[in-house]
This record gives structure tokens, sequence and C-alpha cells, in this order.
């Protein structure tokens, strides 16, 4: 079972040590105080004190998301046309390594129809084969 967090007072702010447990803490006194916070929102502290749960801090911003490699790579699947391909390398000759990039790849890349294989050295040919919604597959 995990230790309880204590909190500090350091000036205006209320602190907690670990700012993920900050994150779920200032989110769970929003939802205390406010009710639910809306999709596409985060709660985060105005005084942009990562380790503050300060009610008095708490407002809503727009949730940013970060570009991550299975979206970088299917906006290059998404620029191919259908038939051809390219290589990416290091995603492993295991099984389970490339089925985490196989799904990935999918749930990034939903406009376009692709097949990915994998090749002897570890590396996967990712070729586009169609478009989703589309008569000319």
């Amino acid at each position: 079972m995990g230790k309880f967090s204590p909190t500090t007072r350091k000036g205006d702010c209320e602190e907690i040590a670990n700012p993920s447990t900050a994150y779920g803490r200032r989110q769970r006194n929003w939802i205390d105080a406010h009710g639910s916070v809306p999709d596409g929102q985060v709660v985060d502290a105005s005084c942009e004190n990562r380790h503050c749960i300060a009610l008095w801090h708490a407002y809503l911003r727009p949730r940013v998301e970060q570009p991550g490699k299975y979206r970088k790579i299917a906006d290059r699947v998404h620029r191919l046309k259908v038939g051809q391909h390219f290589d990416v390398a290091g995603v492993g000759t295991d099984e389970r390594s490339r089925n985490r990039f196989r799904s990935g790849l999918y749930a990034a890349a939903r406009l376009d129809r692709v097949s990915v294989r994998g090749l002897p050295d570890g590396s996967v040919r990712i070729m586009k084969v169609g478009v989703w919604g589309s008569a000319n597959t």
C-alpha cells in the first residue's frame, strides 16, 4: 500500500513532493469543488508550480497533446501513394514489439489502410495499400 503524501506550505502554495501525485490531487480537488473536468481540459496551477495542489491556484486549460512517434509515421504514410512503402528500423524481431508497433500505427493512421511486414533485421516495411471508405482500395 502506498504512503500518504504530506503537504507543505511554501508561500501561498500548498505543495506535495511528487508532481504526478500533485496533478492527480489538483484534479480531485477541482472535481470535489466544481464538478467534472470537461473533455480536452486539464486542471493546472496558476502559480506555475508543478507541485502546487492549492484549490485557489487551480484553473482549467486546454490539454496539449505531444506528437508521438506513431503520429509522425502515420503522417509519412498519409503522404505516400497507394503501393509505395518505406522501412522503419529498430522495431524488434519479437512478436510482442511488432504487435505493439502495429497497433500504435493502426490507431494513428485511421484514414489510411496500411500493411506492416516484419523484416529479419528487426525493421518493418510499411506499405500504403489503400484509403478507408474509398472505392479504389
